[in-house]
């Protein structure tokens, strides 16, 4: 599975939301609905991400490439916290 959609569904299996920056303006906001976050992703050679939780608090954020790279390096940058260790852990033991 690419990266990019193990983070979205690490996101939203953990009750949070994902927002969509394209570079110009956010595609998604805070949204649940998975295949309107990876379109937006798939519609820019690169997205931000911006991850909050169940309260509303911005637990990652994370820049994203669908094309061009290999599956496990499609996040290619991200915030350092406790959300994104867990998403890593999680996508290198069970993803790849």
């Amino acid at each position: 599975m690419k990266a990019y959609k193990s983070l979205v569904k690490f996101a939203l299996t953990n009750n949070c939301t994902v927002s969509v920056w394209d570079g110009e303006e956010f595609q998604v906001s805070r949204s649940r609905k998975p295949s309107k976050i990876i379109s937006a992703i798939e519609s820019v050679e690169e997205a931000v991400l911006k991850i909050r939780d169940s309260e509303g608090k911005q637990v990652a954020c994370a820049v994203v490439s669908a094309f061009g790279l290999a599956d496990d390096e499609t996040v290619t940058d991200w915030s350092v916290t406790p959300f994104m260790n867990q998403w890593e852990a999680w996508y290198f033991t069970f993803s790849v």
